[in-house]
């Protein structure tokens, strides 16, 4: 019997088995895939910005914690992460765009943010491959990049090596005794039981939490991200823009990959996704827009994963109405950077029953809100 069965090895999931062996539990990680973070999971589309600006206040504390771990994460968990920090940047590039930027500078400065507000000879300097049309920016130096699989493999590694059973290629149900969560039963008819179950599947949540008659707010999207050929260094920080679906980086071998919200197509089956050829040609020109060098450069790669959105971009973490099960999902669009301080987080509320930094996304804050508006959310049409 384990302690705590973590269902769902994207980085989420696996950062929480790890920290829970870290600090002593007994802990089973298992997945349905046959390894952590692959398609088409959300950790699979992620685009790997490690962005503490414009962030919701409710995770603010918990994103100054992480930014904190990713300086030191990759010696942490003696992998490469490929992190890098060369900052993100946000730009307006109309008058009308230019309110946004200021918002979000004050905004971020209030909460203890080192922002700047940068324009002209200072913004060239920090991205001089950058439009012209950029007129004014708001830059976090201390932001920067790491890639989201290595991360979930490398926290799956170290759960590994500090006892961790995984167990990965097996779909799994819960198991229900007495009205609580006991465990699990695999697709092989295993049945492993477990103080506390831990799901960490992302979109696939809202399969077996309607199983068990649980119904939050959430839905998945299908998201799209486009990687170029590789080219020589011209962009250190990330880049995004106020009047465009738009996340831009430059990887440490060379690549531009470009994410940024763009929607893929339901695939016929199942939760998945494909993309759509509309929307690759729109969000590779909206990037060379902002990016001129990427006229001359190929398009290398293009795939799509799939993300869990709760109703008010916030995640869903904490105990469920059913006993024994926890949940962590949701963390729509925005969970890469504080998935090591949501392992630690999660460790510490599973092993202690207290942890306030994730009071604010407690899985229940939505009781009473209208079905009408919850319906709306889910069925609102996919568009870019």
């Amino acid at each position: 019997m384990s302690d705590v069965i973590v269902i769902g090895s994207g980085v989420i999931g696996t950062s929480i088995a790890y920290h829970l062996a870290r600090d002593g539990a007994n802990v089973t990680l298992l997945d349905q895939a046959f390894d952590a973070a692959t398609k088409p999971a959300a950790t699979w589309a992620s685009a790997g910005g490690l962005r503490s600006q414009g962030r919701h206040a409710e995770d603010q504390p918990i994103t100054k914690l992480a930014a904190a771990r990713w300086k030191t994460l990759s010696e942490e968990l003696d992998a490469d992460l490929e992190v890098s920090f060369g900052g993100h940047l946000h730009i307006a590039e109309t008058e009308s765009e230019v309110p946004v930027i200021e918002q979000r500078f004050a905004s971020d400065t209030a909460a203890g943010l080192p922002i700047e507000r940068v324009e002209g000879n200072r913004l060239r300097t920090i991205a001089p491959a950058l439009t012209e049309n950029a007129i004014v920016g708001a830059y976090t130096a201390g932001d920067g990049q790491a890639h989201p699989g290595r991360t979930a493999r490398a926290f799956a590694r170290a759960a590994a090596r500090r006892g961790t059973k995984t167990i990965f290629g097996q779909a799994a149900t819960v198991k229900m005794d007495g009205g609580k969560a006991s465990g699990v039963v695999l697709a092989d008819g295993t049945i492993l039981s477990s103080g506390q179950l831990i799901l960490a599947t992302g979109a696939w949540s809202i399969d077996l939490l309607s199983k068990l008659g649980i119904a939050l707010p959430l839905r998945w999207r299908g998201l799209q991200m486009l990687l170029s050929d590789m080219a020589e260094k011209m962009l250190a920080p990330t880049v995004t823009a106020v009047g465009r679906n738009l996340s831009l980086k430059q990887t440490p071998s060379g690549e531009f990959m470009i994410g940024g919200r763009w929607i893929a197509a339901p695939a016929p089956t199942g939760v998945g996704s494909n993309c759509v050829d509309a929307h690759v040609a729109r969000q590779w020109s909206g990037a060379a827009a902002i990016l001129p060098a990427l006229r001359s450069r190929k398009l290398a790669q293009a795939w799509s994963g799939v993300e869990a959105q709760s109703i008010d971009s916030l995640p869903f973490i904490g105990r469920t109405r059913i006993g024994g099960l926890y949940l962590a999902a949701g963390f729509s669009n925005h969970g890469f950077q504080i998935s090591p301080q949501i392992g630690a987080c999660v460790a510490s509320d599973i092993l202690t029953g207290q942890e306030p930094l994730l009071a604010p996304f407690a899985p229940h804050r939505h009781d009473g809100i209208d079905p009408a508006k919850v319906s709306a959310f889910i069925a609102e049409p996919i568009a870019c």
